[in-house]
């Protein structure tokens, strides 16, 4: 693949594909997503948090581990990898931003009261509500 450019309306864009992105950087991104999609040990159990951090810890060897037999490969396997390497790393993203997406459509009526409801409805219209006593009730 190689790195191609669109001229537009005088605008240049650049797509970039796996051979124009350094393999360092890919490497990064991929570390950057198996730390951002380890569960926080606050929220889970300790047992769960010491299996997770352990599947995290070997899951970040591995990608290390990977990168560095690369170096050593012969210049069609070190292409393949990082092809690979480069696909997975767009798939995490990809996956991570349909995750963020299905959260905000799964339904915020379903999730939130009637009165959160209103308050954000008039937090977007520039308005707020008025502060009503918990039992007070409007006839």
């Amino acid at each position: 693949l190689y790195n191609t450019i669109v001229h537009c309306s005088n605008i240049k864009y650049s797509i970039m594909t796996a051979a124009s992105t350094p393999p360092i950087h890919v490497l990064r991104g991929i570390l950057r997503h198996i730390k951002k999609t380890a569960p926080s040990s606050s929220t889970a159990a300790a047992a769960t948090s010491q299996s997770n951090s352990g599947n995290e810890l070997s899951l970040h060897q591995h990608v290390i581990s990977q990168y560095r037999q690369s170096i050593s490969a012969t210049p069609q396997q070190a292409q393949h990898l990082r092809k690979v390497a480069y696909d997975y790393l767009n798939l995490k993203k990809d996956l991570t931003e349909r995750g963020r997406l299905h959260e905000l459509d799964s339904g915020a009526d379903m999730k939130l009261s009637p009165r959160e409801l209103s308050r954000r409805a008039a937090a977007r219209a520039g308005l707020q509500l008025p502060v009503m006593d918990e039992g007070h009730v409007d006839q």
